[in-house]
């Protein structure tokens, strides 16, 4: 099971939801709809997880084991100013375990 699909079952939310948090997380701003849309597509099809989810997905995971209290607002970053200039590439890897 990959992590995201763990976090998201832990926390009783959707895959989608954790890697649209993972994106606020990662990037500090809310993902395209068409982007964000276009990722998950590749990890439900083909199971290609970006990195900056993965590692959202793991850290929530060691925070469950570390029996910290977890909601998906732990790990946001509030009142965010809107984004100026243009936004970073997305990658993401294929990693087995």
């Amino acid at each position: 099971m990959h992590p995201i699909s763990k976090a998201a079952a832990l926390l009783n939310t959707s895959e989608f939801k954790i890697f649209i948090e993972a994106y606020l997380a990662w990037f500090g701003d809310r993902p395209d709809d068409t982007e964000i849309g276009d990722l998950f597509s590749q990890f439900m099809m083909f199971g290609k997880l970006p990195d900056w989810a993965d590692h959202f997905a793991r850290s929530v995971l060691d925070d469950l084991e570390a029996n910290r209290q977890v909601t998906l607002n732990s790990f946001s970053i509030l009142n965010l100013s809107p984004r100026v200039g243009k936004r970073p590439e997305i990658s993401f890897s294929i990693v087995k375990r």
